[in-house]
């Protein structure tokens, strides 16, 4: 999936306030990060800017995502959710309030799949 390079930094916030959702920076949550930094061709420079990105400008630029680029926005959602094998309230709240303002009309759910979700715990 090709972004450009603001909408990867939105991306990447988001996907950060997910990870920090739970109080707990998991290993797996910072390979899975690093990973896509990598995919995305993203500089280690570049991870300051996400940090200092506001979530809300974040938003709004996801919000003018194509309906393919939002759906793999979803994914990577949905991945982050459960990359620590642990389904967190707050990052499904996260997942939610971004679906809802960015119209994306995919549920945490149908990203995930039944057979992911089902070796999670809850918390």
């Amino acid at each position: 999936m090709e972004y450009t390079f603001q909408q990867k930094i939105a991306v990447m916030r988001i996907l950060l306030d997910i990870i920090h959702a739970d109080g707990i920076i998991d290993a797996r949550e910072t390979f899975f990060f690093n990973k896509l930094k990598e995919k995305f061709e993203l500089q280690d420079e570049d991870h300051e800017l996400v940090k200092s990105k506001n979530s809300l400008i974040a938003l709004s630029q996801i919000k003018l995502l194509s309906d393919e680029q939002k759906a793999d926005f979803a994914g990577l959602m949905s991945d982050m959710i459960i990359v620590d094998e642990d389904i967190n309230v707050n990052e499904v709240t996260i997942y939610n309030i971004v679906s809802e303002f960015c119209g994306i009309n995919i549920s945490f759910e149908e990203t995930t799949g039944k057979e992911h979700i089902s070796v999670c715990t809850r918390s």
